[in-house]
């Protein structure tokens, strides 16, 4: 007798929902789990930014330090400011952060369009790709080891 694949899965129901509350439970659920496996995470968010004269955002880095990691999820500088350094001072300067948190590593990624030689002449390392993603591109991921960790 064949079984069928349905009467292995149990009788529950699985949905779709959009809750933000939803969300922030299950995120709170993990970091739990987390937490007692590998110690607190001490979360720290990372905004930096560079403005003109005008006060205008012209560049700017997002990050999340956690555990002994820095993850650098935007970087991000205006078209008409690229060329002018201000992406790899804001990198140097997370860095540079990360060092004084004692950070063991940082890691982000980047797309085929974006910037992938940018971190790479910067000593990242791609630890990571997937092709088709989106459709005729490349998204990469790239990580860096700082301190005793680079050695």
């Amino acid at each position: 007798m064949t079984a069928h694949w349905e009467s292995f899965v149990p009788p529950y129901v699985i949905t779709e929902e959009g809750g933000e509350e939803v969300a922030a439970e299950l995120s709170r659920r993990l970091r739990q789990f987390n937490e007692r496996s590998a110690g607190p995470l001490n979360i720290k968010r990372l905004v930096l930014t560079t403005r003109d004269e005008a006060d205008t955002l012209i560049a700017g880095l997002l990050g999340e330090f956690f555990w002994n990691t820095l993850f650098v999820g935007v970087l991000w500088v205006d078209e008409l400011h690229r060329g002018k350094k201000l992406g790899r001072s804001l990198l140097e300067r997370a860095e540079r952060l990360a060092a004084e948190r004692l950070c063991d590593s940082i890691y982000l990624s980047t797309f085929s369009f974006q910037a992938p030689e940018f971190y790479a002449k910067r000593g990242y390392k791609q630890i990571g790709s997937l092709d088709g993603s989106p459709k005729g591109h490349e998204r990469y991921w790239f990580a860096k080891l700082l301190g005793k960790s680079a050695v």
